[in-house]
């Protein structure tokens, strides 16, 4: 006892007699630094997952980084960087362009982005595959749509989220009884559904990329996704980047209602890669905080960064945003609630993201269905434009003249 109370009164006198600051308090000096100064009888140490100064021996829930993620040295601290900055006209932009996955054919994904009044962007094409290996498990096809905006020289890669009920539980059911996987971008782990949807489109993927690339070198690269969508986009994002396939300067990305896609060394990983990132969320919401965090190292974990919308209504006019410093913040934008409201996922910037073009619930295949097998992704050139839907064609016509146009292309 005498120990203790003797080793309390050296610490007391070395924080208040000598008016030592906390670490805490050398955070917005950055890790340099923060590495440098004292605490107790060693020095401060640094966290990236929440760009925070911490003093020796600060566990979880106050320092996220596990023992092996913390920095203590100079030489280990990270390069200084510029981060994006939130634009929140491009997020109410790729909310709309989000929507368009969740399209059932060509006909109409033409005509909900001009009901979007998004006249400056047009449809690439479809890259796509059947999501499941099991037969008896026929919902909708993983789907990502590649846009274009001329105007804004930006290249926009979206991909589908949960489309039907089955899809869901099947998410559920793989988060809690599978194991993560590794990332393929460093030594963190991300659940093993997010990434076989991510894989079964990525070759896919990168061909598509690199063909927008060698006909537009200097337009940027916007991927996105809402809910199951934005945790594919946010592995695409981190594996495009990691694998050489675009260049860091060129890649923005900005997912709606995302979950917890990995663990803690894949939300560093994540961070180190994608500087321009930004994780939307709707007051209630409560995907984002599934799987629920468990503190643990190998626990579901959050990339940087949330932008945390408050309003009931959300508006694209709103600006009581809040953008959240670090990474999995609870103490800053949304918190766990078992009061969380659904519709809050649903509906982003005022429109029901997964329902805006069609009523996605009517059938378990679309009509883009037979266009997609389960042994290969394949890329489908979008064969509708603006100008087709002015011809008096009604929507059966339509489709039959894509259809012949893909048989015999």
């Amino acid at each position: 006892m005498e120990l203790v109370c003797f080793v309390t009164l050296i610490l007391l006198q070395n924080i208040y007699v000598h008016g030592r600051p906390a670490c805490s308090e050398h955070s917005s000096n950055g890790c340099e630094f923060c590495v440098q100064q004292p605490s107790w009888w060693q020095k401060c140490r640094w966290c990236e997952l929440d760009s925070k100064c911490h003093e020796t021996g600060s566990t979880a829930p106050n320092n996220p980084c596990n023992t092996n993620q913390i920095i203590t040295k100079v030489t280990d601290c990270p390069k200084q960087e510029e981060f994006g900055v939130y634009n929140p006209q491009y997020a109410y932009d790729l909310l709309r362009l989000s929507t368009i996955p969740y399209v059932d054919d060509q006909y109409r994904a033409v005509q909900c982005l001009g009901s979007h009044r998004l006249d400056d962007f047009e449809i690439v094409e479809w890259i796509g595959r059947h999501c499941e290996d099991l037969p008896l498990i026929t919902y909708k096809e993983c789907l990502a749509v590649v846009m274009i905006s001329k105007r804004k020289k930006a290249i926009v890669l979206a991909y589908r989220g949960t489309t039907d009920s089955k899809q869901f539980w099947d998410e559920v059911q793989s988060v809690l009884i599978t194991f993560k996987v590794p990332s393929d971008i460093g030594n963190g782990k991300v659940q093993g559904y997010f990434k076989k949807a991510h894989d079964k489109l990525y070759d896919c993927v990168v061909e598509s990329m690199q063909a927008q690339i060698s006909m537009y070198p200097n337009y940027e690269f916007w991927i996105t996704g809402h809910s199951l969508g934005g945790a594919i986009a946010s592995i695409a994002s981190a594996r495009l980047l990691y694998d050489g396939k675009i260049r860091k300067d060129k890649i923005a990305l900005y997912t709606f209602g995302m979950p917890r896609v990995g663990d803690r060394q894949y939300a560093l990983d994540h961070n180190r890669l994608v500087n321009n990132s930004w994780r939307v969320i709707h007051r209630n919401d409560p995907v984002p905080h599934y799987p629920v965090s468990t503190g643990f190292s190998n626990g579901p974990f959050h990339h940087r960064t949330e932008v945390f919308y408050p309003s009931e209504r959300m508006l694209p006019t709103d600006t009581n945003y809040v953008v959240c410093p670090g990474s999995d913040n609870n103490n800053c934008g949304s918190a766990f609630s078992l009061n969380g409201d659904i519709k809050d996922h649903k509906i982003y910037f005022d429109i029901p993201v997964g329902t805006f073009c069609q009523n996605v619930g009517r059938s378990t295949k679309s009509a883009m269905w037979n266009h997609f097998n389960d042994t290969t992704c394949s890329r489908l050139k979008n064969l509708v434009n603006r100008a087709m839907l002015g011809t008096g064609y009604d929507q059966t016509t339509m489709l039959l003249i894509v259809l012949t146009c893909v048989l015999f292309n």
